[in-house]
């Protein structure tokens, strides 16, 4: 993910990660990209500061992913991917019924001379679907846990405060040798905020504009000096392989 200058967003750089500001009559608007996490989702850390005099509303709502310039690519908001965990967990059901449904299967075969041989399979079924269907939803539980606390949802930011979350979308697919341009929209107090993002792959020449305005460290540690978005002394830290950890 390449920043650039473009709708005279300003970008600050911390060995490699960028974060993008664009200032509004409403307030300020960062952007941080963060490639793909292990799921595969494109996704990036937004952040808001409100500085007018009246409260305003930020969602997933108020964002808009467009590729190449037009083509819309759908914001994953925290119903989606709740949903999408259920739907995994659902799955995982599935499996395990078939897992269970075997497990007593062998055991009936083992027990051939047993008394008790049907007992025995229907017990062995018994735990082995409790123990599965105990984990999976103690992990959906987490996994939508953890998407309430990380996805940008709808908030009302008074004035001189801010607010801040994960925005999800799809994996898109760059050939090597393309770049291809994405510009994320985020709509704050009725101004639209515009990041434009070169895509391109790690075998693909492409460099980061010369041109973009630097954003000085005063100001952007006073859009993250707050409990509910983003503090780093000295701008963003460097990407990782599974997203940006979050930190005091």
């Amino acid at each position: 993910m390449i920043p650039t200058a473009e709708h005279g967003v300003g970008v600050r750089f911390s060995r490699g990660a960028s974060a993008m500001v664009s200032y509004g009559p409403t307030g300020a608007v960062m952007l941080i990209p963060v490639r793909y996490n292990s799921a595969s989702k494109l996704y990036f850390a937004i952040a808001a500061f409100n500085s007018s005099a009246t409260p305003v509303n930020l969602g997933a709502e108020d964002v808009r992913i467009y590729m190449d310039g037009t083509r819309p690519l759908r914001v994953q908001d925290f119903n989606y991917l709740r949903q999408e965990s259920k739907r995994a967990a659902e799955r995982e059901m599935a499996a395990a019924w078939v897992s269970a449904g075997l497990e007593g299967y062998l055991a009936y075969q083992a027990a051939e001379n047993h008394p008790r041989r049907t007992e025995i399979a229907f017990r062995r079924v018994s735990g082995e679907l409790y123990m599965s269907r105990t984990l999976i939803e103690m992990q959906l539980r987490q996994a939508i846990a953890e998407r309430g606390r990380l996805v940008l949802q709808t908030t009302t930011v008074d004035p001189g405060s801010r607010t801040g979350g994960f925005i999800f979308a799809d994996q898109v697919a760059v050939p090597d040798g393309i770049i291809r341009p994405m510009t994320v929209e985020v709509n704050f107090g009725g101004y639209p905020h515009q990041f434009t993002i070169n895509l391109a792959s790690s075998a693909t020449d492409a460099e980061v504009p010369t041109n973009i305005p630097a954003v000085p460290a005063q100001r952007m540690q006073a859009m993250q000096r707050t409990p509910e978005t983003w503090h780093f002394r000295d701008g963003p830290p460097p990407s990782k392989v599974d997203g940006m950890a979050v930190i005091d």
